[in-house]
């Protein structure tokens, strides 16, 4: 059962997953647990809900459809550049991952480099994990 009084306060959590049928790639199941505000969203909305219902020391294994994780991918995030206007723009290549700034420079966020040609290389803005089922192993250690 959901206990929405929960919601801003701070949930201590030990973690392990990433995208289902793969090798979890995101582990903090060991050392001092992260800190988390409830309904802050700083995890996927899948993580946060279970926040709502273990108790403390309890652990659960989640399946987190795209809805509830990083939502769809938008194609609208994926566009050619030309290498000219990219710093180091003529060392990328497919696979690579960058740093995008956002038009204030103030935010950045990866991107991964999806296809490439002599002049141009094409950009993915969406979160690696967007349009992905996760699975992640969660485990409430505390809540203040």
């Amino acid at each position: 059962m959901e206990d929405t009084d929960r919601l801003g306060r701070t949930a201590y959590i030990r973690y392990r997953g990433g995208v289902r049928g793969d090798r979890p790639c995101d582990d903090r199941s060991d050392g001092e647990p992260l800190a988390v505000r409830i309904g802050g969203h700083r995890v996927p909305k899948g993580v946060e809900r279970a926040l709502l219902m273990l108790e403390v020391g309890e652990s659960c294994t989640l399946v987190i459809p795209p809805e509830e994780g990083y939502g769809a991918a938008d194609p609208k995030l994926v566009q050619w550049y030309p290498r000219s206007v990219l710093d180091h723009g003529y060392d990328l290549k497919e696979g690579s991952m960058v740093m995008w700034q956002s038009a204030d420079g103030l935010a950045a966020k990866p991107a991964s480099i999806v296809d490439a040609t002599e002049d141009a290389v094409k950009i993915d803005l969406n979160h690696p994990y967007a349009g992905k089922t996760l699975e992640y192993w969660v485990e409430l250690v505390g809540l203040e």
